[in-house]
């Protein structure tokens, strides 16, 4: 009778378990070691593979982390979120100057790459799971993490902005005008949006209905200005 091959689960779990047995051995030196050499391996791939390898790997990626995060408890989300600051907190620790500038300007090629591609669904939705997890992240925090991440983010801003070249520094500027300037003037466009919708709405009400609103309008600011002197007077 011919033996049986092991399953290649088997060897998979086999493996695992010695890999975890490894590192939980290894030095911070070694860690740091192996970290760098996989950081390296994965930017030799990255770098020959084409745009639709690529957007193979993001899009395998996404799913795959919003698989593992829709199943995942409170408690697990927690200990997920804290293991990750950490591991940045550790990691940005020990970077060079060259590597966080390399850090930072990988990040704004991949967010300006990826936001390109994205559709106007997608840009929404981006938007609201940002304020939906920013929000849930507030609601559960202390005053002692609101006041931390504050002076995070103020130690950050200051870091990030000495270091930065004159170039980078009127970029950013240049890019915060840009921004102030549009919701300028989408602020403008709404409110020419809402004037215009008022006025086609009044436009087609019969003169009792405007009368009515008139004399809505009237009574309202009637209690509204009575309002006001009471306060005075007190």
């Amino acid at each position: 009778m011919p033996a049986r091959k092991r399953s290649s689960l088997t060897k998979t779990s086999k493996h695992a378990k010695r890999m975890r047995l490894a590192r939980s051995q290894e030095s911070t030196e070694e860690r740091e070691s192996r970290l760098n050499r996989m950081r390296d391996r994965a930017a030799e791939a990255r770098a020959r593979e084409s745009s639709a390898d690529r957007e193979l790997r993001l899009s395998a990626d996404r799913q795959r982390h919003s698989l593992s995060r829709s199943s995942e408890t409170f408690t697990e989300r927690d200990i997920r979120l804290t293991a990750d600051r950490e591991r940045h907190v550790l990691s940005r620790e020990s970077e060079t100057y060259p590597q966080y500038q390399d850090r930072l300007t990988a990040d704004r090629e991949r967010h300006a790459l990826s936001r390109e591609s994205e559709t106007y669904t997608q840009y929404q939705d981006r938007l609201t799971a940002d304020r939906e997890r920013h929000a849930l992240s507030r609601e559960s925090e202390t005053y002692t993490q609101y006041q931390g991440r504050l002076t995070a983010d103020r130690e950050r801003h200051a870091l990030s902005r000495s270091l930065e070249s004159d170039e980078n520094r009127l970029r950013r500027l240049e890019a915060a005008r840009e921004n102030y300037d549009l919701r300028v003037q989408n602020n403008i466009d709404n409110l020419s949006n809402e004037r215009q919708r008022i006025n086609d709405i009044r436009s087609l009400e019969t003169n009792e209905q405007c009368e009515v609103r008139l004399s809505g309008d009237r009574f309202r600011h009637n209690i509204d200005r009575v309002l006001c002197s009471s306060d005075q007077d007190l």
